[in-house]
């Protein structure tokens, strides 16, 4: 009698526990593999341009090649969304500021108003540095179609949003990678996607250095 159940408890703990030995070992092994990197996903080549700085210079996309920027839009007079955009692109800045592979790129989509002095007065505010973080002015017509055919983001003029708001133009930051290549468009007035552009920056020049 007591063989008979010795029998079955063994019979049962080879039923039982078999399959649960066998699932927790392979899933020791499939967990020691190593995770499958993540990858910046890469859309199309930015656009070139060639515009006026706030310094008085100029600064070409061709100048930027090999290296990593984000670029954003902006106008002065803005009470909206560009005051945190900047605020965004300074901490971008303290956080790369010994990176030289790292630029940072403003346009205005209010040159006329914006002019190189005025430009200069709200890149002090921010404390851009001097061949780190640029402000640009160009043309109007030509800076809007840069933006919403080569980077496809949308500027529109709506003069009915009283003064300071004449702009409905996009909070996003674009990512750009060292062959002119766009990586990414994140909203900079979202910390998570601020967040994510950070981290994306960093992998990008992880990449770059190897």
């Amino acid at each position: 009698m007591k063989r008979s159940i010795y029998s079955k408890v063994f019979a049962a703990i080879i039923l039982f526990g078999f399959p649960f030995g066998f699932y927790y070992y392979y899933k020791g092994k499939i967990d020691a593999l190593p995770k499958k990197s993540e990858k910046i996903q890469s859309y199309w080549a930015a656009p070139a341009f060639k515009y006026e700085t706030h310094n008085g210079d100029t600064l070409s996309s061709d100048s930027l090649k090999g290296k990593i920027y984000v670029a954003d839009f902006i106008f002065t007079n803005c009470n909206g969304v560009c005051p945190n955009l900047s605020k965004t692109m300074a901490q971008l800045q303290e956080t790369f500021k010994n990176n030289s592979e790292v630029k940072f790129v403003t346009f205005s989509v209010d040159p006329e108003r914006d002019s190189i002095s005025v430009l200069k007065n709200y890149a002090a505010n921010y404390g851009a540095v001097r061949g780190k973080w640029y402000f640009l002015r160009g043309d109007k017509e030509t800076v809007w179609k840069m933006a919403e055919d080569g980077f496809k983001v949308p500027v529109v003029y709506t003069p009915e949003g009283g003064k300071g708001s004449e702009f409905t133009h996009t909070p996003r930051m674009i990512l750009v990678d060292d062959k002119g290549m766009i990586r990414g468009f994140y909203n900079g007035t979202e910390k998570d996607e601020c967040d994510s552009l950070n981290n994306n920056l960093a992998m990008l020049l992880v990449g770059l250095r190897k």
